[in-house]
Formats: C-alpha cells, structure tokens, sequence
C-alpha cells in the first residue's frame, strides 16, 4: 500500500489539498492522523514501540481535552470536521480524537466508520507501531476503495525525520506558502495561539524547548492555570493578541529544518507544492500533483476540486503597518532564503518558469 505524506508548517494550505484529495475516487486522504497520535499540539511523544490493537485502538479513540475545549468554547478550526451537533459524540463527554478530523473528511457518517474499525483493530496482534499505523490505513483504504493513501498534518514538517525512519518506502509533498502569510495567519490560529502559551509556559517554567506537555503541566505557572491544564478555559483566546514576528520566526525554523531533512532524501521520492501556485492555476498543479501519486488527473476531479478555493488569503501580510511588516519580513528571512535554495535544487528550470 503506498503511503504519501504531505508535509508542512501548518497554515500553509494543506487542509485545503486534503479536502481537494478527498474528492478523488481513488485516494484515501487521510486527515490529521499524527494529532490523533501525539495530541493537537504534538507535546506528547511519537508512540514508535511495539504496541497490541488495544493500545492502538486507545491512542486513536481517546479524548483530545484540548480539542473538546475549541469545541466547546465554538472555536473549532477548520480541521475538525465532526458534525458536532448531529454527531454521536459530544464534546462536553468526549469525542473520540480520529473522529474529529480522520474520519470525518473520510465519511459523511464517521460514527458508522468508527464503529467499523472499533470493530477490528483492538483484537490485533502486538507488533511495531508503524506496522499498527500501516494496518490501520490499509483497512480504512480497504474499507472505502481507495487504495492510494496521502496523509497530511498540520505542522507536520517536523516530523520528517520520524516519518522516514518509521515508513522508509513512503514519498513526501512539501507544501509551503509565503512565510509572511503563513505567520500572520498561525498569529490569528486557535492552535498556534495555545502552542505558543506552551511555548511561554515552558519557559517560564525553565523546561526544555522539547517538554512534553505532561511536564509543562506539572510545572504550570499561576498564570496558565485552567488555559493549558483543566477544565481549559479557551474562552479567552480569540482577543489574544500575539505578534506574528514570533510566528515568522517558528515559520523559519520549520521550513529550514524541513527542507534540510528533505534534501537528505532520494529527489525521486518527493514533490513540491506552492500555496499560491495552486490558487494561481489549479489545473495544472493537481495535474502534476496526480501524476506524482500515481492516480488519473480526471477533469471532473479537478473541476471540482478547483471550487474549494478561495483566492483572497494571498498577499495578505502585505495589508501589514509598515514597521511591523518589516520585523515580520526580517524574521521570516532565514526560512525563505533555505525555501528558495531547496527548490531551486529540486526542481528543474523548466518547472520554475
């Protein structure tokens, strides 16, 4: 079963491909599926041991407190896409985290689609976590009909590494947006906003940069308190106001440990998608995109993917004061000179003209 991953430092289009992969009769996109395993701010680690059905069943069904909170404070992002209100599952008891994302791009009744794999996967045998992860996938594609698998994360760009060692056969998609963009959007997100109070919290604390959540949480400070541990009040969130400088500065890291970890890797593996190239000509980059992954580039495919967009998120660091805009583009700086030195290795002359 082939196995692609899209990557990214979130906010960079890469829900908006899964929606438009979702249409296609013959992939199976696969939306979220390392938040189900590391928790919507990856603070928990990578779960890479042998584990039995019943472990793997427990990571994939357990609440998500965090995301029941953005439920219920109405601050769900556009990943969540449960019917919260018709669903079987509540957010004020629990919804099981693959419901929130996974399922429900895969299915017009994620309840049915969860009570199928509640029906398997805890009765399988104990082997390494990566073959749980493979078994898991090749049962939703089974399942559906969709043999071609393409699964993308928000912020998953940081786990190129991890993905590699754990899935040696599979391809990556880079997708990556202008980084001033990217910044100013993760500045206005729910959940970069709560990974950047980790980010505070941990200091303040004098954890680590790599403190699990676990460990902020037990070294909270006062000012935390009920935000980033229960009964996470997120009410406040929206009139949060964090400078997207910060947000550049994470863009940069992201994009330059990426495309490091990517340059290691076979050319012949992976492919490039631009946020912008896709909302300039949709035709032609899910053309390409198709043939990459080894499916027909079907017209009425395309067409209809080609609704799903919306083409005024361009440009739109560029509304910025003026000085802001400056910190914002120097911060940004280190990111895109490692994006443009990657892609101009990457691709060939004729596919940058």
């Amino acid at each position: 079963m082939p196995i692609t991953f899209v990557v990214s430092t979130g906010r960079a289009g890469s829900t908006l491909l899964s929606c438009m992969l979702a249409l296609h009769p013959q992939v199976l996109s696969v939306s979220e599926f390392f938040t189900v395993l590391q928790g919507m701010l990856r603070r928990y680690p990578y779960p890479d041991g042998d584990m039995d059905g019943r472990e793997l069943w427990q990571l994939a069904s357990a609440p998500d407190p965090l995301a029941d909170a953005l439920v219920k404070n109405g601050q769900a992002v556009p990943e969540m896409f449960y019917p919260y209100q018709t669903g079987r599952f509540r957010a004020e008891t629990g919804v099981p985290n693959i419901c929130h994302s996974t399922l429900s791009l895969l299915s017009d009744d994620p309840d049915s689609l969860y009570d199928q794999l509640a029906a398997q996967v805890p009765g399988w045998p104990r082997r390494p976590a990566a073959d749980q992860y493979r078994a898991l996938l090749g049962l939703l594609a089974d399942i559906l009909g969709r043999p071609v698998v393409v699964e993308r994360s928000g912020g998953s760009v940081i786990l190129i590494g991890k993905l590699r060692e754990q899935f040696p056969e599979a391809r990556f998609v880079l997708m990556y947006r202008d980084g001033m963009d990217t910044a100013l959007s993760m500045s206005k997100f729910a959940m970069f906003k709560l990974g950047m109070l980790v980010v505070r919290a941990g200091q303040i604390a004098g954890l680590p940069a790599n403190a699990s959540m676990d460990q902020i949480q037990a070294s909270l400070p006062d000012e935390f308190s009920c935000v980033l541990s229960p009964p996470y009040d997120l009410s406040g969130l929206p009139a949060m106001r964090m400078s997207p400088v910060l947000f550049g500065q994470r863009w940069s890291e992201m994009i330059r440990y990426g495309t490091s970890a990517l340059a290691e890797l076979p050319a012949d593996i992976q492919s490039q998608l631009g946020y912008e190239d896709l909302l300039a000509d949709p035709a032609a980059e899910l053309t390409r995109l198709a043939g990459f992954l080894g499916v027909p580039g079907d017209p009425d495919w395309i067409e209809a993917a080609s609704k799903l967009i919306y083409a005024d998120r361009v440009g739109t660091a560029g509304r910025l004061e003026p000085h802001l805009a400056a910190e914002l583009r120097e911060a940004c700086e280190p990111g895109r000179q490692a994006l443009e030195a990657f892609l101009a290795e990457r691709t060939s002359p004729t596919e940058r003209n």
